[in-house]
């Protein structure tokens, strides 16, 4: 067996975190099947899915751990918040709660993970239901600014697709270029003074 095949991939953690029903499942439905559906059950405790991608020409392995939002699995989703390496950080754009409570979620990694923030991707979800909305866009940039976040915020629609994809690639990037191998793979290192800087995703 050549080298090439004994190499192991590179593996994404990512772990989805926002409340109950802001569609973190439809989310990764999209990203891994590209599909979309309105009777999509609540999770419980933790799932998983699986897509191999490849960055720059280099095969990844992508883990998503799609976790409940409800109160009573908490102590089950800090068990995979311990092994991922990238968040994707979720609220729904139609209730206000949701958003509210994105900071408290972002202390309970930083709980879990001993102050340690993580690289991360903020989403206001169902920008479709525009007549829903009650979290404006700008809401959600400032929120993102404070977090240090505000180059790494979307707003995306599973229904449509939009967004989806360019929210995962973002969280992606992030995460291989801080855990992957910075020696061999130099070329793919985050500019961070070129916003428009774009890597090949497929």
């Amino acid at each position: 067996m050549s080298e090439d095949k004994k190499k192991k991939l590179f593996e994404a953690k990512i772990i989805t975190l926002g409340d109950g029903q802001v569609g973190k499942s439809s989310l990764i439905l999209r990203y891994v099947d590209n599909s979309f559906s309105t009777n999509y059950l609540s999770t419980i405790g933790v799932d998983s899915k699986y897509k191999k991608i490849k960055l720059n020409g280099e095969e990844i392995k992508v883990k998503i751990f799609d976790t409940a939002g409800q109160e009573r699995f908490r102590s089950i989703t800090s068990d995979y918040i311990r092994k991922a390496n990238g968040m994707l950080l979720v609220y729904d754009i139609t209730h206000k709660p949701s958003f509210e409570n994105v900071e408290n979620w972002i202390n309970n990694l930083k709980e879990e993970t001993g102050q340690k923030m993580i690289p991360s991707v903020l989403i206001g979800n169902k920008k479709d239901l525009t007549e829903e909305r009650v979290i404006k866009e700008d809401q959600g940039k400032e929120l993102a600014k404070k977090l240090e976040l505000e180059e790494h915020f979307y707003e995306t629609s599973c229904s449509t697709g939009e967004n989806v994809q360019k929210a995962f690639s973002d969280l992606i990037e992030q995460i291989y270029n801080k855990y992957g191998n910075k020696t061999t793979n130099s070329n793919l290192q985050l500019d961070k003074n070129k916003k428009g800087n774009k890597k090949k995703f497929c």
